[in-house]
């Protein structure tokens, strides 16, 4: 029955007889019982109970006693709606003191560890300072001290369900500078003691953790050998869980003897882990770890740090986002992935190169992800000097939407290819004077009145034009 259908069943007056017509043309009298919509509350109000979101929206629609029942249970299911959208903009504080207001919305914010790693952290196309924002929401746990965690658990020994609401945790030790210069050797007892409390946290809570930061030191000095690969091992074993893992910082030396303790005690398989993030991290570690931990189908964002893109990141066939810092071989790398038997179905890229980048190249390269990218950002400086080379090219990426440049070099006409762009953003771009007239674009010389530039009709699906950074910032828009 439709909303209105229902509507009218419940408001209309009520008839207890109405007549119909037998058989032998005479006249019998009906009874009619109405639908007792405004009757029983209590048997109502536990089917509402019973039904999803979108149900006990109509439900409280359906008819005046009804949404009278259900007044004071608005919040049960107008959160779960806007949640989402709240987490986004309001300050960490703030979105802690929501679980207090009731157990449904407790529920609510608990369960959006679910899917929290490849739900609001998922879009890469912004500047790398707002991806990394901790002032605001994050329900992670952060543990810089042992101490900080042996009060923890013993606060939480007699908690009855889950410690970790959320599901985030972040470990990172922090030295007390407060005090005396630290004894030769106390910095390698205190750290040492540091993860082996986390091993002791994540061995009686690991199981709740879905969102995990490791944090560790590029001192080779603080862990000789191979002490911190097995201090990331112990913690592997424990978060059987984990969606999202990031790890910081760990420059210490292995070499063969890493090699030799791994083929001896493997990383753990994550079977549902599936966001990476890995910064600092000596690549043969991190190759290593993405080609143990990691189940190729399940990966869906990857961001690493590193001379080439590993090896692994090519197998993982459902890949959506990825984020690759990079040397000048990262165009080789991006051109690779069209030549795979499965090429994942990316719809953002970020790119970080540490030299300047061929913008012909780039874009050329990524027409292996035509199907699907949408968004595409360079960090680099990327440059197009060579209007001639572009004679008969033809660059096809029908879904790409938004760019972000933060320094382009070169004339633009590149850009009138993409034919779906809708957002462009250019934090720096220049271009000698004496060029400016051999662009069919007008970008040069109108910075400061894009209004007037012939840019809107050359690219008629461009939607925003953002040029410049900070004071300097200039937004547009069709």
């Amino acid at each position: 029955m439709s909303l209105r259908a229902k509507k009218v069943a419940t408001e209309s007056p009520a008839e207890d007889n109405i007549s119909k017509v037998n058989n032998d043309g005479e006249t019998d009298a009906v009874g009619y019982h109405h639908f007792p919509a405004e009757n029983n509350p209590q048997i109502w109000l536990n089917i509402f109970e019973k039904l999803g979101q979108e149900d006990k929206l109509t439900f409280s629609q359906a008819s005046k006693e009804w949404h009278d029942w259900v007044a004071l249970k608005r919040t049960d299911f107008l959160f779960p709606q806007v949640s989402i959208y709240l987490l986004r903009a309001i300050l960490k504080s703030s979105a802690k003191l929501c679980r207090s207001v009731c157990r449904s919305w407790t529920q609510k914010l608990d369960s959006l560890r679910e899917v929290y790693p490849t739900d609001i952290h998922s879009v890469i196309g912004t500047e790398y300072a707002e991806m990394y924002n901790f002032e605001f929401f994050d329900l992670a746990h952060v543990f810089n001290s042992s101490n900080q965690m042996q009060r923890f658990m013993a606060d939480m020994s007699a908690h009855p369900g889950n410690p970790l609401p959320g599901g985030r945790i972040h470990f990172e030790y922090e030295v007390d500078e407060s005090g005396d210069p630290l004894a030769p050797g106390e910095m390698y007892r205190l750290r040492t003691e540091y993860w082996t409390a986390v091993i002791m946290l994540l061995r009686k809570y690991g199981n709740y953790i879905q969102d995990a930061t490791f944090v560790f030191d590029e001192d080779e000095e603080a862990f000789p050998g191979i002490e911190i690969v097995q201090h990331f091992r112990n913690c592997l074993l424990n978060i059987p869980n984990l969606r999202h893992i990031t790890i910081y910082s760990i420059g210490t030396a292995q070499g063969d003897e890493m090699e030799e303790y791994l083929r001896l005690y493997p990383f753990p398989r994550l079977q549902k882990l599936e966001v990476a993030d890995i910064h600092s991290v000596k690549f043969d570690l991190a190759e290593t770890f993405l080609n143990h931990c990691c189940l190729p189908a399940n990966i869906k964002r990857v961001s690493t740090w590193a001379w080439i893109i590993p090896r692994p990141v090519h197998t993982f066939f459902n890949l959506e986002i990825l984020e690759a810092r990079s040397d000048e071989r990262l165009i080789e790398d991006l051109e690779g992935f069209r030549y795979l038997p499965r090429v994942p179905p990316l719809s953002a890229l970020r790119v970080h190169a540490n030299s300047d980048l061929n913008a012909l190249r780039v874009f050329t390269a990524l027409e292996a992800f035509a199907d699907t990218i949408t968004d595409f950002t360079v960090m680099s400086p990327l440059v197009n000097n060579a209007a001639e080379e572009m004679a008969g090219i033809q660059i096809n990426l029908p879904k790409l939407e938004s760019i972000w440049f933060a320094d382009y070099q070169g004339s633009l006409d590149l850009l009138l290819q993409i034919t779906s762009l809708k957002h462009l953003t250019i934090r720096n771009a220049t271009m000698d004077r004496e060029k400016w007239d051999g662009n069919a674009m007008q970008f040069y010389g109108f910075e400061e009145r894009l209004e007037e530039s012939n840019i809107w009709d050359l690219i008629p699906s461009l939607q925003t034009i953002t040029v410049g950074h900070g004071e300097n910032e200039l937004f547009y828009e069709r």
